[in-house]
């Protein structure tokens, strides 16, 4: 080749690389980068290695027009010619549906398309949010800010701001269904304010059952598992309760109940004992329990039947949890006999020594 053509080549490559906003076009780069930086920075201080410049790949920063015309006009051409570049490609395939595919399959596919395009949408949102809490300390303005993006973040989880509670999770149940969907929540978590934290934890124990069926081939909903413990930590008693019926309630038409599934998953058992600790140490705390009322006798009846629940399941099929918490044989013992707790000790010893070890 040519210098000439040479230098065609790389010029058709840098503008594909082309960008206004690296940080958001090219982040897995730079954050690496960033990353080995800091390393190299580190190394020097260290006296490990002596300084020098490492190579880095620089794109070029050309300003893109606000609206791209693909249609070009010829004159004294019939119609209307049309090209294709890196910014409009042309379709190679055709990935519309037509009549002959089956229509409810055509739906869910067109459904499913919309719920990865949203996740697209706020994950980008949630990267200003990142870079946000990344730049130091935050000034009043800034904070304000910041506080917006998370808000406005939420709304868009819950299907543009819908105030229904059923239409609500439904927002947060089509994000969830999504390997990359739950990796949006987890990292968006931290940042939410307690009341909108809880509602989102109450609607994942609300669904629990269905999320972990969905969850069979990803394996994904562990990633949640510690932004969520965190949460777990504010709730009130009453709002724990909410998120315990759920699990242990028979739904109506349904022989199983919800807890059977979840036990038998390391995620569902997981957050099933982390909000069973936190109950109790609640108890003593909260003064409506110290005497009968329902919600202690709705306390009792959910620890009651957990232990029942874990007893009668085969150990084979019992999930090893993520965490186990130390005060959880000591509260089955407060309100289940003996020869109950001696099952409970034979099914969870074992895995308690194991996560210790």
């Amino acid at each position: 080749m040519t210098q000439k053509e040479k230098d065609w080549v790389v010029k058709v490559q840098m503008v594909q690389l082309q960008s206004e906003n690296p940080r958001l076009d090219d982040y897995y780069y730079q954050e690496y980068y960033q990353k080995l930086e800091k390393k190299q920075a580190d190394e020097e201080l260290l006296g490990r290695r002596s300084r020098f410049e490492s190579l880095k790949l620089v794109t070029p920063y050309i300003q893109k027009a606000e609206v791209y015309e693909s249609v070009v006009r010829i004159e004294g051409s019939l119609g209307q010619v049309a090209v294709s570049t890196c910014f409009t490609p042309r379709r190679a395939i055709d990935a519309v549906p037509h009549g002959t595919q089956d229509q409810e399959t055509a739906a869910a596919s067109s459904q499913r398309l919309w719920v990865l395009y949203r996740i697209e949408k706020m994950f980008l949102q949630l990267l200003e949010i990142e870079d946000g809490q990344q730049d130091g300390p935050a000034q009043p303005h800034d904070s304000e800010q910041q506080s917006s993006r998370v808000e406005k973040l939420f709304q868009a989880l819950k299907a543009q701001g819908q105030n229904n509670l059923e239409a609500a999770d439904d927002g947060f149940l089509q994000a969830l269904s999504v390997g990359k969907g739950k990796a949006l929540v987890a990292r968006l978590l931290p940042f939410l304010p307690r009341e909108q934290a809880v509602s989102l934890l109450l609607a994942i124990t609300r669904h629990l059952p269905f999320l972990v069926k969905r969850d069979v081939a990803d394996q994904a909903l562990q990633m949640l598992f510690q932004p969520l413990s965190k949460c777990i930590r504010h709730l009130t008693f009453r709002e724990l309760l909410q998120g315990l019926q759920g699990l242990v309630r028979l739904p109506p038409g349904c022989s199983e109940r919800p807890i059977t599934v979840v036990l038998q998953n390391q995620f569902g058992i997981s957050l099933l004992y982390a909000l069973l600790s936190h109950g109790e140490q609640l108890v003593p705390l909260h003064s409506s329990v110290k005497e009968p009322s329902s919600d202690h006798s709705t306390w009792t009846d959910v620890v009651v039947l957990t232990a029942w629940e874990i007893a009668q399941m085969p150990t084979a099929s019992l999930a090893e949890p993520l965490a186990f918490p130390g005060n959880l044989l000591p509260l089955f013992c407060h309100h289940v006999d003996k020869r109950l707790v001696q099952k409970l000790e034979a099914r969870m010893g074992c895995v308690a020594m194991d996560i210790r070890s």
